[in-house]
């Protein structure tokens, strides 16, 4: 499941939108800015049905899109749940009489649409272009190497970090702890526990990467290595 979150071969693509990497990466470069950039409720739905429109058009699958939207939820639940509160404007009594700002609701409203636009986008782009076409392009398009490097390194290690996970929850499964929703008091407190521990792993994981690296000679400022 998670080594195979970056196979192009899952999404079934069956056509590329446009030919040329190059133009084709460009082309969904500048519809990211200018959904990230519009403010218009109006816009952004007729962008988000042109992106849907081209992901039916190149025959990508829907369980590859909507799989892949489950990883938005966290980030939209913390913009609906924070901004309404946080974001001054006019006070609106809401649910439970809390009181919400309109500017903070229509902000959070506004942000959630534009994550699901930008989640159609980069489908699209992930579908039809491999890490590697990708990567390659954005060098040739003139993106800070620092960032292309970053982004190789977390495309590298999400599945592992994505592993390392499922080998703790089987772990703690095999305990008798259960993952569900609406499970017991402890089952949430060993879940952020479990969380803890993964970030420590994480960080010893990738000191020890940095090292390895150093040693056999990487620069991070010399592109050619």
């Amino acid at each position: 499941m998670a080594g195979g979150f970056f196979d192009i071969s899952e999404a079934g693509a069956k056509r590329k939108i446009i030919n040329s990497t190059r133009l084709r990466v460009l082309f969904l470069f500048i519809l990211l800015g200018i959904s990230a950039s519009l403010r218009s409720f109006i816009w952004i739905g007729v962008l988000s049905s042109v992106a849907m429109g081209l992901c039916l058009w190149a025959g990508i699958r829907w369980k590859y899109v909507f799989l892949r939207m489950l990883f938005l939820i966290p980030f939209g639940l913390g913009a609906i749940i924070l901004l309404p509160f946080t974001v001054d404007g006019t006070e609106k009594t809401w649910l439970l009489g809390l009181t919400v700002s309109e500017e903070g609701l229509s902000t959070a409203i506004l942000l959630v649409c534009k994550l699901f636009v930008c989640h159609f986008i980069l489908c699209l782009l992930l579908s039809t272009t491999s890490p590697a076409e990708l990567f390659k392009t954005m060098s040739q398009l003139g993106v800070p190497f620092i960032l292309v490097e970053i982004m190789k390194f977390t495309m590298r290690y999400l599945a592992v970090l994505f592993e390392e996970v499922e080998r703790m929850m089987e772990a703690q499964q095999a305990r008798g702890l259960t993952f569900k929703i609406f499970a017991s008091w402890r089952s949430y407190k060993r879940s952020g526990e479990l969380l803890g521990v993964l970030l420590i792993r994480s960080y010893h994981r990738s000191k020890r990467i940095h090292e390895a690296m150093v040693s056999r000679g990487y620069n991070l400022n010399q592109k050619g290595q």
